[in-house]
Parts: C-alpha cells; structure tokens; sequence
C-alpha cells in the first residue's frame, strides 16, 4: 500500500522529465504551489507524510500545455487557411472557366458572323465579276462583213438582197443564204453598207430591223454617164431574236454591181456596239 502513491508520482516524475523548462512561462493557481503533501501510509492511524517539491515540475507541465496549444492552433489554423485556399482556388477556376467560355462563346460567334458575311461578299464579288465577264466575253461579240458573188439586175420591190459572200462572221449571227441578220442578244448594233450602180441604173436600198425600214441608200444614176455610189450607216436598238435585212426599195433594183475592177465594191457589215 505504501509503494502505490509513490510509484504513480516516479510516473509522472518520468514525464515531466522529458519537458523543456522555459523559465519566463508565468505561473499561478493551484497548479503552481511550490510544493505538495501526499501522505505515506494508507489505512494507517499514523500521521506520516512527505513534501515534494513540484515547482519545476509546474513549470514544466504549463510549458507543455502551451506547446500543444500553440501546436493545436497552429495545425488549425494551417488547415483553415489550406482550406480557404483551394476554396478560393476552386472559385477563381470557375469564375475563368465561365469567363473564357462567355469568351470563347462570343469570339466564336463573331468568327461565325464575320465568315457568314465574307462569303455574302464573295458570292456578291463574284456575282458582278461574272456579269462583268459577260460583259466583256470575246464569245457573244458578233460582227459580219459580206460582199457579193456577182451583180444584181432588175430586183422587184422589198426583194432582200442577199449578199452571200461571207468574208467575216463572229457568232454566226448573219445568214448568207438568206441575207437575213438574227440579233443574238439584247444591245445597240451598228450597221453600214454600199452600193455601187452603173450609169442611167437606180438603185435604192433600204434597212429593215424587226419589220420596220430603218434608213434609205439612194444610187439615182439614171439621169448620169458614170457609175454612182452610195453609203449608209445607222445605230439600231435590237432585242435578242429580233431580225434585220437589206432590201429593195420601192422597185428602184436595177442594177447593183458586184466589184469595180478585181475587188468587190457594193458590202454590207454590221456589228454589236
């Protein structure tokens, strides 16, 4: 009975031991009293105790206390602010993430935008560099140049006269057989030709567009000694499909030569402006 108390007491002894003393550590209350009775014999009538000296243990036990105090707080409060962190972390994640996809969002829209216009403009470009195109194509420019294969005599009235030798004829737009010129398309087309008579022979031509006479090319030599020529020219509005001839005029066809000397001397050309 007497070995119980004092071997709990070489325990705590032990314990204290292992402490650092930090001597500035205030102490006071019950827990730092310089010294502590604790009684030898258990159960005994007599009155025998002893005094142990428990100050540097007090100090001892206070400077662990706050160690792990401040340990506990430190830990904790290491822990709350690695919590803070992430958390904060998390949220300045999000926040970017949703800025850039609001970003990426609309930087992606106005591309889309901006593509879906640029082609509305090349389709546009292209569009008018087509009419343009058209426009100058060399293969819808059409021109004729005709002459004849030998003399007219004694042509009735409105007769066509046909002049069937074809020396030139872009886009096939002048029939030689017949003597008669199809518009190809829509447009302003210059026509000019000569006839050449010979003495005391009229012979009065005249241009027919779509049905109606256009202009007169007047050869009176029936009152003259010579030969006598004579020259039109005219601009006429045409349609596509539309036609356009040469004909007698009012039976004045008596005479048209064909060539003064080794060359042809009465032509008919024509082309679009």
């Amino acid at each position: 009975m007497f070995l119980g108390p004092c071997a709990g007491l070489l325990t705590l002894l032990n314990v204290v031991s292992t402490l650092q003393l930090d001597e500035n550590s205030p102490c006071s209350g019950l827990g730092c009293r310089k010294t502590v009775s604790m009684p030898l014999l258990d159960q005994m009538k007599g009155n025998l105790k002893a005094d142990f000296d428990v100050s540097e243990m007090n100090q001892l036990l206070k400077v662990y206390i706050d160690q792990e105090i401040r340990s506990g707080v430190e830990i904790g409060m290491k822990n709350s602010v690695d919590n803070m962190i992430n958390s904060r972390m998390q949220q300045v994640q999000q926040e970017a993430a949703s800025v850039i996809d609001k970003n990426m969002s609309r930087y992606i829209s106005d591309f889309e935008s901006k593509m879906t216009k640029l082609k509305q403009d090349n389709e546009k470009q292209l569009s008018e560099m087509k009419k343009l195109a058209d426009t100058f194509n060399p293969f819808e420019k059409v021109c004729v140049f005709a002459t004849l294969s030998s003399d007219k005599n004694d042509l009735p009235g409105d007769t066509v006269v046909i002049f069937d030798t074809v020396s030139l004829n872009e886009g096939d737009a002048y029939d030689g057989t017949t003597g008669t010129y199809t518009c190809p398309e829509d447009g302003l087309y210059y026509f000019s030709w000569t006839t050449v008579s010979n003495a005391g022979k009229d012979f009065t031509s005249v241009l027919v567009a779509n049905d109606r006479k256009i202009a007169v090319n007047v050869v009176d030599s029936d009152s003259v000694t010579d030969y006598m020529t004579g020259t039109s020219n005219v601009i006429v509005r045409m349609m596509k499909g539309q036609k356009a001839w040469l004909a007698v005029n009012h039976g004045d066809g008596k005479h048209l030569d064909q060539q003064w000397g080794d060359s042809p001397c009465s032509m008919f050309s024509g082309f679009k402006l």
